[in-house]
């Protein structure tokens, strides 16, 4: 097995179809990180906004990234936007959830510490409330990027006129050839755990460790 995926690793097929799907990836994540964070900062600074939004980031985080899929082939037809738009659907909630939790449960008396020593508005949001929510946005789009990762799959498995790695898993899987299939499953498994662990991972404990967090 170890075999065929190393052979799978030099295919001139594969490597176009695993750098679509990367290349989608990193577009839809782009766009989660830009509008989840900062609707996660909107949200979590105004109380109203927390309340009426706050849930809706949960219940989108809580569906399961397929079920977008559908809505994007409404939206965007059987097109590598509607793919896109899957990942930011399925990724997008948690961003946001975690941004406005980080927002709001900064500690109030590092907020009135702050500001006895003269940062006010602007300074005591940009300088204390944004670097304590860190971690907790961090931590955010790290589990966005494992959400995104499997509804991009989804999205490239229900729209298979898409090149990318859910389209050979498609052919494998029709073609009934198991051990092309498993191969397929690890490495879209590895390049999931890289990613968490080769950055996300290493991210976290250095924000951990320059926060004062680390145990």
């Amino acid at each position: 097995m170890l075999g065929l995926v190393g052979r799978r690793l030099t295919d001139a097929e594969f490597l176009s179809a695993l750098g679509g799907s990367l290349r989608r990836m990193v577009i839809g994540y782009g766009a989660v990180c830009a509008v989840g964070i900062g609707a996660g900062v909107v949200v979590g600074r105004t109380r109203w906004l927390n309340e009426l939004f706050g849930t809706v980031a949960v219940a989108i985080h809580a569906m399961p990234g397929a079920v977008w899929v559908p809505l994007a082939v409404f939206f965007f037809g059987l097109s590598e936007a509607a793919v896109i738009f899957t990942i930011f659907l399925g990724a997008a909630g948690i961003t946001m959830a975690n941004t406005s939790n980080g927002i709001r449960e900064v500690p109030p008396g590092l907020l009135r510490a702050a500001e006895t020593m003269g940062a006010r508005g602007p300074a005591l949001f940009w300088h204390v409330t944004l670097p304590a929510a860190v971690p907790r946005i961090v931590d955010g789009l790290r589990l966005a990027w494992a959400f995104g990762w499997r509804a991009l799959m989804a999205g490239e498995l229900l729209i298979p006129s898409i090149k990318g790695m859910g389209r050979l898993l498609n052919e494998v899987a029709r073609a009934r050839q198991l051990d092309q299939l498993i191969a397929f499953m690890i490495i879209i498994a590895v390049v999931g755990v890289v990613v968490d662990y080769g950055f996300f991972r290493r991210l976290e404990r250095g924000i951990a460790a320059r926060w004062g967090l680390a145990g």
